[in-house]
């Protein structure tokens, strides 16, 4: 059972997918799964619309800048 603060972040390939919103109710439903039932604050959801073939990611950045502070 998962306890603690969680910070989640989602990320589809294009923008089609993001738009569809296939990749990312997939993703969510398995964080969902996941915490279902646990003692836990999901603090935010950070979505990202990138391709696997760039190093930068600002959403990402931001996720983990979240993690940092709580």
């Amino acid at each position: 059972m998962a306890e603690g603060k969680f910070v989640a972040y989602y990320r589809v390939s294009t923008s089609r997918q993001g738009r569809s919103g296939l990749g990312l109710e997939a993703q969510q439903e398995a964080v969902r799964s996941y915490l279902n039932g646990g003692a836990w604050e999901l603090i935010s959801e950070v979505v990202e619309v990138e391709s696997g073939k760039r190093a930068d990611r600002p959403k990402l950045a931001e996720a983990l800048q979240l993690c940092r502070i709580h």
